[in-house]
């Protein structure tokens, strides 16, 4: 089970980080189509997501609870991610040109994400924290025998 834990985190990592290096690579134009098609559809696609987005998490925590949770490290854990999400949705309170904003009607979260891509940068300690933290977690995964 710890493997198993090991890869799903490693990839997962993996991902995060992706998606940090396409903020800041891929031109703003391409991600805006993206995010546009993402929320086509009253937003389907992305209920999906989250939904297989929330299993997965099920599925971590239960294969961490597996092979030994320990309470004072993941409460800290889940207290930082929560808190640099917090903190980095909070970065965007600047209303959007009216040709950044998603046409109306839009819902406070399409607001947000054409926010994001319309300035990643605002929150760029926020992005710094987490791709130190995603650099340093590949690194243990990888250099750490056992759980």
């Amino acid at each position: 089970m710890v493997i198993a834990l090991k890869i799903l985190l490693g990839l997962y990592t993996l991902q995060a980080l992706v998606k940090f290096a396409n903020m800041f690579a891929v031109p703003y134009t391409v991600r805006i189509k993206r995010i546009a098609a993402m929320y086509s559809g009253n937003g389907r696609s992305i209920r999906i997501f989250d939904d297989v987005l929330l299993a997965l998490m099920v599925v971590l925590v239960a294969l961490q609870a597996a092979v030994g949770l320990e309470h004072l490290s993941f409460t800290t854990g889940l207290l930082v991610g929560l808190t640099l999400t917090q903190l980095f949705f909070h970065r965007f309170n600047r209303p959007l040109e009216p040709d950044r904003a998603p046409s109306p009607p839009a819902s406070p979260i399409k607001s947000m994400s054409y926010a994001i891509q319309a300035s990643p940068v605002l929150a760029w300690r926020e992005l710094l924290v987490q791709a130190v933290l995603f650099v340093w977690v590949l690194y243990m995964l990888i250099t750490q025998n056992g759980a």
